[in-house]
């Protein structure tokens, strides 16, 4: 709330000084296209840091939130350690989790976490969906040339 708020006032403010619509826009679509390249570079990241990490048959231990955290993870079990799993876990995919399997995960020793099958998923899926609006994002821009 306290972000929107701060966003009218500075529109307000820009509009008190004479700055137009259109100057405006562009700065709006250009925080946009931050915010989009930094999910680029999150996604880039734990992609290439996939590369890195080592295979491992974990059982399923439980859901549970961690320390600092709002959000529940899954915890797998690897030679004796509870290790949480990297990303949130989807309420609509709780179901899937079994306690008496054995899942097949990659664990990173540098965040002493796991990707288990659907953080794997998260990765590429969202690399690939960040690759799509930079380049959406750069061809709207690219054709506000003729636009000025």
């Amino acid at each position: 709330m306290e972000i929107i708020l701060a966003i009218i006032i500075i529109v307000v403010i820009c509009k008190i000084l004479g700055v137009s619509n259109f100057v405006l826009i562009l700065c709006g679509l250009g925080i946009i296209e931050l915010i989009i390249i930094a999910m680029f570079l999150f996604f880039v990241y734990h992609t290439l840091h996939l590369f890195f990490t080592k295979k491992y048959n974990a059982n399923f231990v439980k859901i549970d939130k961690p320390k600092k955290s709002k959000f529940k993870v899954a915890y797998y079990e690897i030679e004796g350690e509870e290790c949480p799993c990297i990303f949130p876990m989807e309420a609509s995919f709780s179901s899937s989790y079994r306690e008496e399997k054995i899942y097949s995960v990659r664990y990173s020793k540098l965040l002493k976490k796991v990707y288990d099958k659907w953080a794997v998923m998260t990765c590429f899926i969202g690399l690939i969906f960040s690759i799509v609006a930079i380049a959406i994002t750069f061809s709207i821009i690219k054709n506000l040339d003729f636009i000025i």
